[in-house]
């Protein structure tokens, strides 16, 4: 299993990273921006500055999942479609329950609509991320 660090198509991870990334620029800002404030119970300002965490922490975290997708995906070697979606259903799905979970604190002022946003978000992306190392790295 150890061998697919060699046999996986890190530029293939890589794209699949920043779509991932952009996927969630889009997600949390136009798309489901006022759900997540909603859920947050923070009001975001498009003139707001925000620090490089703000930017780094989801890319390298995009990054972990794509390439755990891409590990898992070789070393069962995926071979049709169908199958790529099922293990991006099963990343999304994980990621979406961590996420509600997260979700549900004395902090967080409506944790259903966090968790339904940014689990959305990830069953979506892994389900993308899936499909594109398997199409186009497999």
């Amino acid at each position: 299993m150890f061998n697919t660090l060699n046999e996986i198509n890190w530029l293939i991870i890589l794209l699949a990273t920043v779509v991932y990334f952009i996927l969630g620029a889009i997600w949390f800002t136009p798309l489901f921006g006022k759900a997540y404030d909603i859920g947050t119970g923070v009001k975001r300002s498009s003139k707001q500055k925000w620090p490089a965490i703000y930017y780094y922490a989801p890319f390298l975290s995009s990054l972990a999942v794509t390439t755990a997708i891409g590990i898992v995906m070789n070393a069962l070697n995926i071979e049709n479609l169908a199958n790529a979606v099922i293990t991006g259903l099963l990343f999304g799905f994980s990621l979406a329950a961590i996420s509600f979970s997260n979700g549900v604190t004395p902090n967080m002022p409506r944790p259903v609509i966090f968790g339904l946003v940014v689990g959305g978000y990830h069953l979506i992306s892994a389900i993308i991320v899936s499909t594109i190392v398997f199409t186009l790295g497999m």
